[in-house]
């Protein structure tokens, strides 16, 4: 996945942090993860790896399981501060997890002062 960064002001929760879930399959290419019956968990970091918002469910979303598409809609807890932030969706499936991205600083969240 390359960088994606999502731009947004403090305070602003009506903009859901929404992806499509990949991940490269045994060809090494892209191919959608199907979300279908998987919990899907949402953490946010700052630059440093301290939580913003500890790894939890609520807030997410699973908007069409086979397609991958889930997101996040912001707490006022983590959209209070600007600042450049790190997302992640921790899809659990049986008791195993996998973390996306992969790439570990690929989903950016730009929350920027109001001006």
């Amino acid at each position: 996945m390359a960088e994606q960064t999502i731009p947004i002001q403090v305070g602003d929760r009506l903009t859901a942090i929404a992806v499509t879930i990949k991940q490269p399959n045994a060809s090494g290419v892209d191919t959608v993860v199907d979300l279908t019956g998987k919990t899907v968990e949402f953490r946010l970091v700052d630059q440093s790896g301290t939580d913003i918002v500890a790894q939890t469910s609520t807030g997410v979303t699973v908007d069409v399981g086979i397609a991958g598409t889930c997101e996040y809609a912001p707490t006022a807890a983590a959209v209070a501060n600007a600042g450049r932030f790190y997302a992640y969706f921790v899809i659990t499936s049986g008791g195993l997890e996998n973390t996306f991205p992969v790439e570990s600083r690929d989903l950016v969240v730009c929350i920027a002062e109001v001006a």
